[in-house]
């Protein structure tokens, strides 16, 4: 099997020379799995540290924990120096993401094995051959989970809809049934109901909120034009799933029993 520094010396010599260092982010705690999700909220993530790990440093890369010993590419980062807080006794690097169009499509496809040392989640690249495992398709969001078992972010549905290819077994399954979703204002707590029906069932409909972050609701639409990429506070789920027999008819008044049992109408964000 091929190694990561195989891999990355095959397209450019950047790394050849430099000190650099893998990073694996990995963490049980519950806060820690909300910014794993946050491509920004990560990358503040990793600029602070409780001890100088980064120290003669030149670049290092970085990668998600996965299961077991599997690491995903996150991304490549320049460490241009470092400040400590005398209040806190943090380190706080200042790290600039590096954009090499040589290597930026390896970036959320490419998995290696950590290794046994799991526990030691900086190492440096020259000492620690790692062997890749998997080259995931460009935009794969991992295997479908079942139509009432997985929540997605906003980002992640743009990624999902934008990407049905590599994400084939989510295409099949969310074009193939109707259903009723839900959207929760994670700023908020506020959540809208609605359904999918007809032809592309909830794949369609879901397409149409990744397009425009508001799919057409008129209270979404208002919140999205309160501040640039409000959007990013949606989180989608789907709540029931139903058979593409059923009228149309029939799918708005499962609907409208979802918008008692959940209060949207009154207190949330559903007009009618």
């Amino acid at each position: 099997m091929i190694t990561l520094q195989e891999l990355l010396e095959l397209r450019t010599d950047y790394f050849k020379s430099s000190k650099i260092k893998l990073v694996r982010h990995k963490d049980s705690r519950k806060e820690y799995k909300d910014i794993i999700k946050d491509r920004a909220a990560l990358l503040e993530y990793q600029k602070e540290q409780g001890n100088p790990v980064f120290k003669n440093t030149d670049y290092i890369i970085s990668f998600i924990g996965q299961e077991g010993t599997k690491s995903l590419l996150f991304g490549f980062f320049k460490v241009n120096g470092v400040e400590k807080n005398s209040q806190n006794n943090k380190y706080y690097y200042d790290l600039e993401e590096l954009n090499l169009k040589e290597l930026d499509d390896f970036i959320d496809r490419v998995v290696i094995n950590w290794g046994s040392s799991t526990i030691s989640w900086h190492q440096w690249y020259h000492k620690q051959k790692k062997e890749i495992v998997e080259l995931l398709p460009k935009g794969y969001m991992g295997n479908f989970k079942g139509i009432t078992d997985f929540v997605l972010d906003f980002q992640e549905l743009k990624k999902l809809i934008n990407n049905p290819d590599a994400n084939r077994d989510w295409h099949l399954n969310l074009a193939s049934i109707n259903g009723v979703y839900m959207i929760l204002d994670k700023k908020t707590g506020n959540q809208y109901i609605g359904s999918a029906y007809g032809q592309g069932g909830i794949w369609q409909r879901w397409s149409d909120y990744a397009s425009s972050g508001h799919g057409g609701n008129q209270k979404l639409i208002e919140l999205c034009r309160t501040k640039n990429n409000y959007e990013n506070n949606f989180q989608f789920t789907i709540l029931k799933s139903l058979p593409s027999n059923l009228s149309n008819r029939e799918v708005i008044k499962i609907e409208n029993l979802y918008k008692d049992k959940f209060g949207t109408k009154a207190f949330g964000l559903n007009q009618n």
